[in-house]
């Protein structure tokens, strides 16, 4: 499925041990930067989510503009936020990528604001002194208020939203994130100090695309027709099928 103009495509992709012929495959679309860093991982898993993470960004931006995987070419902005190389911004393609255990993430469009957050949900990161020290006042007093059932899930909303904003704005963690609070019912964001016109040009976008893990979506300023289409990328004995068509 190729974007259109003003619409954003997320891509998802679980992967869960990959067998070695399909992993030499994404291999094969990296440039050679990718792959040294692929090689520092200690750990396969970690280098296989890498690997898979950067096929599938490449695979994504193929399908948004005429240019193999194997062509694109990047760059890293002021605070890291990696984006297209100067030689390709003609194309006007933006994306933003994340992944963690089991979970790869890309959104990719054109000229549009964005950030992506996926996080494995793990009970066990979702205490009350790790909020207290990374998310706002407000934010906790939600998560206190939460019942205990729920805390969790109240965590990760929290955690994954305030990582696709920041990376939306390629600040990353130069950008407090007590500086800004989320509240749910809809989804919006309050910064601090105060800027409803800043805030009122925010979209959020929710999920939970497996049973264990989160997802968020930060899209600034988007044209007020912009739509997001999600394409999943499922992988079955080493081969691999494209579901398109869900749109937010």
């Amino acid at each position: 499925m190729t974007a259109e103009r003003n619409d954003i495509q997320l891509w998802l992709m679980q992967v869960e041990a990959p067998l070695p012929a399909l992993l030499a495959r994404w291999r094969i679309c990296l440039d050679e930067q990718e792959c040294a860093r692929a090689d520092r991982f200690y750990f396969d898993v970690d280098r296989e989510i890498y690997i898979a993470a950067h096929w599938l960004l490449r695979y994504a931006l193929s399908r948004a503009a005429p240019l193999a995987p194997e062509a694109w070419q990047f760059t890293t902005e002021r605070y890291g936020k990696p984006s297209i190389a100067p030689a390709l911004s003609s194309l006007g393609v933006t994306f933003n990528l994340s992944h963690t255990k089991g979970l790869v993430a890309c959104a990719v469009g054109h000229g549009i604001e964005m950030g992506v957050d996926v996080e494995r949900i793990a009970p066990e990161r979702a205490e009350l002194d790790i909020a207290e020290r990374y998310f706002s006042a407000d934010e906790v007093a939600l998560m206190r208020a939460a019942p205990l059932a729920q805390r969790t899930q109240t965590f990760f909303r929290f955690w994954t939203l305030k990582e696709a904003l920041i990376k939306a704005t390629g600040e990353g963690l130069n950008r407090a994130l007590d500086s800004f609070s989320f509240s749910f019912n809809p989804t919006a964001v309050r910064f601090h100090p105060d800027d409803p016109t800043e805030a009122a040009r925010w979209r959020f976008i929710e999920d939970q695309p497996t049973p264990n893990h989160a997802l968020a979506m930060a899209i600034r300023s988007g044209p007020p027709q912009t739509v997001v289409s999600v394409s999943r990328v499922h992988i079955e004995n080493g081969e691999m099928t494209i579901l398109e068509g869900t749109v937010r």
